[in-house]
């Protein structure tokens, strides 16, 4: 890298990555051991308040996992970018500490959204077997409250260690 030096990713990140990286497999694991069981035909979009809108193809069960792989790859991606300064006539254009901010910005929100639509997939699992639902209308609300808080708290640090330059 021509003398740059990456900026270390924090070791919280790392664990949380094999952790929910580890909760995604079984949810997958455990879709892929309960498929024989399910109907042909199963609820794959539900509306917030409990509701079956829509029925599709027992394969759908893993099409929101699928978009939830992409998007974790993708933000991964993002991530190891980040960590690696970009060199403009011989300077960086973000400091270390914006570096390190956005890394840790992406490891949240990577890993929040895969545990989401873990907990998702566990949920259209449930409902396709015959089961009440576990996902409620308020727990996707809290998600979608809880990204908007990584994404604001992520944006003010990277502002504020703007201004320390």
């Amino acid at each position: 890298m021509h003398g740059q030096q990456k900026t270390p990713k924090p070791r919280f990140c790392m664990q949380l990555t094999w952790i929910v990286g580890t909760i995604f497999l079984a949810g997958v694991t455990a879709t892929l051991i309960q498929y024989h069981k399910l109907p042909d035909s199963i609820p794959v979009l539900q509306s917030f308040t409990s509701e079956h809108a829509q029925f599709g193809p027992k394969i759908a069960i893993f099409y929101l996992p699928f978009v939830a792989l992409m998007l974790f790859l993708l933000l991964h991606y993002l991530e190891v970018r980040a960590a690696y300064p970009v060199l403009r006539k011989n300077k960086p254009t973000l400091s270390h500490g914006q570096r390190q901010n956005g890394i840790l910005t992406f490891c949240l929100i990577k890993n929040s959204i895969l545990l989401y639509f873990t907990y998702s997939l566990f949920n259209d699992l449930t409902v396709a077997l015959g089961h009440n639902r576990i996902l409620q209308q308020w727990h996707a609300y809290l998600f979608l409250v809880l990204l908007s808080v990584i994404f604001i708290v992520g944006i003010i640090r990277g502002v504020l260690l703007g201004k320390k330059i």
